[in-house]
Parts: C-alpha cells; structure tokens; sequence
C-alpha cells in the first residue's frame, strides 16, 4: 500500500475514529458520590447529550485517571462496570468504545429526565445550592422517596371497564400495580412476580380467600367492598319499586359486572344486561327501562341510539368508606414499617 493512499484514509476517516479525545469529566473531591460513581454517571450523561456517540473510543483508563488526578484502578474498574452494563465495549487491542446497544440507546431516550435534572440544578444555583448541596439533597430526596415508596398490587377480578384500580388510587394517592385475576389463577410468571414483589395485596372482600391462597403464608392481603358511586346510587335509589335498568358496556362479560354490582347493593330494581351492538342493531324496545347505566367507553356512541326522555349515567364505582379507613391504616402500618 503506498504512503499516498495511506494518508488519503487516515484523513477521511471520522473524527471519533482519529485519537481519543479526552471527555470533559470534572471529579468533585467533596461530593457525597465517590470518585467512581461521578466518573461512571458524567459519562452517561456525555452519550445523553451526544458529546460521545457510539463506536467512538474512550482514552485508555491510565490516561483518563492522570487527566483527572485519580487512581487508575478507579477508571478500571468504571470502565469494567459501563463495559458490564452494555454502555461500553472493549476490543483487545483496540481500547475501549462507547457500545452501539440497547442500554446505549435507552439512556438516549431519557433525555428528558436529564434535561429536568439540568433545570432542577440550574435552580438550586439561583438559590445558593453548591454542586454538592445540590448532589446531596437530590440523594436524601431520593432515599426518602424510596422508603416511603409502597408496592401495592390489586387483584381485579372484573373486566377491564370496571376499573376498581383509579377509584383506589384516587382515594389513597398510591399508585397500583394492577393484576388481572385470569393470568394470576392460571399462574402466568408476570402476575405471580407482581403479587410476590407487593408490600400489600388488595383485593374485593368477595374474593379473598382466593388471592390469600396463592400469596405467599406471610403476605397480608386486603379486601374492599365495592359499590356504585354517590351520584349513581342517589339517581337509583328513588326510582320506584320493580323500575328497569339496562347496562350497556361494549362486551357483555362488562355489562354483567356492572349489573352484578348494582344488584349487590340495591334490591328493588330489574336490570338487564347487553351490549353496545345489541342496542345498535335495535333488537329491543329501550323505552321498556326506566334508566341505562353504561360504561365511559360506549356513552358517545350510545347516546344516539337513546330517547331524549330516558336518562343515561355513566356506571362509577366507589370503596366502602369503612373499608377505606381500614385500608388507610394499613398503608400508614406498612410505611411506619418500612421506615424501620
């Protein structure tokens, strides 16, 4: 190969192939994070901001550690642990690249938790916070947040349209895992490891002993009675003896658990379940009903097959306020707990 055409591919190669540059990594000797730990998170936060790209080469770790005035088993053991973490990739006798993988490019995609954490800093500055005051409180925010943090699971035995799960995360601020009933019974590996991983298992009182038997013997499961919600049950409740309600949902295993609620806790109407397409396909008279209950999800569309004299209410549920307070308790038991 001549000297010409060697120079001719050395000068069109790509910057990031020519020698490693340097990365502009600061160490803070008085940070609560150890020197490994900043080195580690500045050169993610390097690819976040595209300073370095995949396959572009990092210095050797004798050289970074000289440039930051840190021993070099630190560096080592950085670059070992980014190399682990697929963040970085190692060539025997080539040196040290930033990795073209997953991890690599799911860091990327969380540029804007990055850019938050660069507004947060921006305004600790303005308020006379240092890097470390800043480093420190975001770490003693963090751990208290995470031992605060409770793993609630519920297991919902309706289908997906009676979402007992935002009602319970309205009321108690928390939010839920949601394990479907079907895939826990048939032992599916996800809902068996979400039930595992809880701190606390909710559940309606009716269905219990069911989930208790297939938690662990230590455990603690909660039941709650579920009912229809204040606005629904007052426009219910005075209709006359023997009144007609219709629930519509767009499947009918829907319906019937609206229906199944309602009946459960008022005794005096008839109801009958069915579907958005059956009112569709007008295979009934809906003047015979004195009120339809129906899911959010069908009420546009079902609202132009009604007659203006017949109201409709969208079917809510609320929890037992006895069973709310029981539960609150035991949130407030379990966080006290794991403080401890």
């Amino acid at each position: 190969m001549s000297k010409r055409l060697i120079t001719k591919i050395v000068t069109n190669m790509p910057a990031y192939m020519k020698d490693p540059v340097l990365p502009p990594i600061v160490v803070d000797a008085g940070s609560p994070l150890t020197i490994a730990a900043q080195i580690t998170e500045q050169i993610k936060l390097l690819i976040v901001r595209g300073n370095l790209k995949p396959n572009q080469p990092l210095p050797p770790g004798v050289h970074l550690a000289k440039h930051l005035g840190v021993n070099h088993n630190t560096v080592a053991l950085v670059y070992n642990e980014l190399i682990n973490s697929g963040y970085l990739i190692g060539h025997r006798g080539k040196g040290t690249f930033i990795a073209d993988s997953q991890s690599v490019k799911q860091i990327m995609a969380r540029k804007s938790f990055y850019d938050l954490l660069d507004q947060a800093f921006r305004s600790a500055s303005q308020s006379g916070l240092s890097v470390s005051e800043f480093s420190a409180a975001a770490y003693a925010q963090a751990v208290l947040i995470d031992r605060h943090q409770i793993n609630v699971a519920f297991v919902n035995f309706f289908p997906d349209s009676i979402d007992i799960g935002s009602s319970i995360q309205s009321a108690t601020g928390l939010a839920l895992v949601s394990i479907d009933w079907n895939t826990l019974k048939n032992k599916e590996a996800e809902s068996v490891q979400q039930l595992l991983a809880a701190d606390l298992v909710i559940t309606t009182i009716k269905n219990l002993w069911d989930v208790a038997k297939l938690a662990e013997p230590n455990k603690e499961v909660i039941g709650i009675d579920v009912q229809p919600d204040m606005q629904l049950l007052s426009c219910i409740s005075p209709l006359p003896r023997n009144a007609k309600l219709l629930f519509v949902c767009k499947e009918q295993i829907s319906s019937e658990a609206m229906k199944e609620i309602i009946e459960y806790n008022v005794h005096h109407v008839e109801s009958e379940a069915v579907t958005l397409e059956t009112v569709q396909n007008n295979d009934f008279d809906l003047d015979q009903f004195d009120l339809i209950v129906c899911s959010s999800q069908v009420e546009s569309r079902l609202s132009k097959y009604v007659p203006q004299n017949l109201k409709v209410m969208t079917f809510r549920i609320a929890i037992d306020p006895i069973n709310l307070l029981v539960l609150q308790a035991r949130l407030a038991a379990v966080e006290m707990e794991k403080l401890m």
